[in-house]
Parts: structure tokens; C-alpha cells; sequence
């Protein structure tokens, strides 16, 4: 996929090290990982479980703190989450007590955009990820697949220049899987985010992505960047 990339979303990891601890002791889940992901692309890290992609993942959400090394984001040091780095996970975190379109515009609501412009952002959203029917449904009345694309689209919402994906679609049915896959395709091509995508599926990975990063087992290192070339 070539796609111009963004001015913004330049992802920088310099000697990355996170142990945590455990029963009295200590275990290293990543170790001394270095990566850079350019403004606009499309990463995605793979790897066998427990090799730290989740971890990295969460560090660059600003959720972990690493135990050494840096983490920046367009030249500023990560400390913590922000509206600039969208999350989306593998457990369907929508609010249950809010309506579709309520759940897309929390995040703009609490940035304090005025209710008309929070509504007709969060229905352009709905409306290019086919859901616009379903603004006034609530989350336990959808299917799988719809409620991780509310969360997707929701990430979008606030505009942000990097987007976290843990096993977006880990819990969903193949045919399923691939449907959002390609909605993610093409939303991805729609906004040109800067993505790092968490997957242990390699075909998904290739279908996906710009580059693909293969972690070492834990601890977690960096063993490969592969570029895709998919004409």
C-alpha cells in the first residue's frame, strides 16, 4: 500500500526496557528495543505470546512506563495518554449505558467541542464506516464486528496522529475478521494515521501493513522489519 504519508505521527523508540515484577522477583518483557515508525505508516508487530508486543504497544499509549529507554511521539516524550494517540483493543471497550453515537463523541465531549460539531463528526464517522443506521442503538444490541467498528471509529474521533490497535479483531470469526480488515483498509486510507497494529496472524499482518516488525520470545526484541509490497 502506498499511501503519501502525514507531516505528524512520527513514532521514535531508543533502547526500550520494561521488567515488571513477579512472586518477589522480576521478569524482562522487552529488552533494548529500538524502532522508528514514520508519520502515515502502517506497522504491525508480531511475534510469539508473551514477547512484549502488548507492552510496547501500551508504553507508546502512555499506560506503561518503561523501566529504561525513551519513547517519543513527534519529538515529545510519551509520560502518559493522550487524545493524540488513539486506542483500540481486542475486548470491546465501548460504554454500555451509551448510545452508539454517544460513545463516538465521548472523547470529543471531553475535549469541549460544542454538541452540533461533536454530532456532525461523529456522523461523518458512522456514516463512512456504514453504522449511521445504528447511532441511536445501544452497544448490547449490535454484533461483534459492529461494536469493534464503533471502537475504531470512536479512536478516530479525535483526530489523533497515532493509532494503537491490540488484536482488534482476536475474538471475531474469520469471515468477520476480514470484513473489518478491510475496513480498516480503507478508513486507514480516508485519514492516513500513523497505525501500529498488534496481530499474531501473519497473513493478517501482510494483508495490513506497510512494514512488519517480528519480536523475538520474551524477552521481547526486535528480530525483523520486513517491508510489504503488495502491488
Amino acid at each position: 500500500m502506498n499511501v503519501e504519508p502525514q507531516s505528524k505521527g512520527l513514532i521514535e523508540i531508543r533502547d526500550l526496557g520494561v521488567v515488571f515484577g513477579c512472586n518477589g522477583g522480576t521478569i524482562e518483557a522487552v529488552k533494548s528495543v529500538s524502532l522508528t515508525v514514520k508519520p502515515g505508516e502502517f506497522v504491525s508487530l508480531i511475534g510469539p505470546s508473551g514477547c512484549g508486543k502488548s507492552t510496547l504497544l501500551n508504553i507508546v499509549a502512555g499506560f506503561v512506563k518503561p523501566s529504561s529507554g525513551t519513547v517519543k511521539v513527534d519529538g515529545m516524550p510519551v509520560i502518559g495518554p493522550s487524545a493524540n494517540r488513539g486506542v483500540v483493543f481486542q475486548q470491546y471497550s465501548l460504554f454500555p449505558w451509551l448510545k452508539v453515537r454517544e460513545n463516538v463523541e465521548f472523547g470529543l465531549r471531553m475535549q469541549g467541542m460544542p454538541s452540533g460539531q461533536r454530532e456532525t463528526t461523529a456522523r461523518t464517522l458512522l456514516g463512512l464506516a456504514g453504522l449511521l443506521a445504528f447511532e441511536n442503538h445501544y452497544p448490547d444490541q449490535l454484533s461483534g464486528g459492529m461494536k469493534q467498528r464503533v471502537g475504531i471509529v470512536r479512536a478516530l474521533a479525535t483526530s489523533p496522529q497515532v493509532l494503537l490497535m491490540d488484536e482488534p479483531f482476536g475474538a471475531l470469526d474469520e469471515q468477520t475478521r476480514i470484513v473489518l480488515q478491510q475496513e480498516v483498509l480503507r478508513l486507514w486510507s480516508e485519514h492516513r494515521r500513523t497505525v501500529v497494529f498488534v496481530t499474531h496472524s501473519l497473513d493478517e499482518a501482510i494483508t495490513l501493513s506497510d512494514r512488519i516488525v517480528v519480536l523475538s520470545a520474551r524477552p521481547g526484541r526486535v528480530r525483523a522489519e520486513i517491508p510489504v509490497d503488495i502491488p
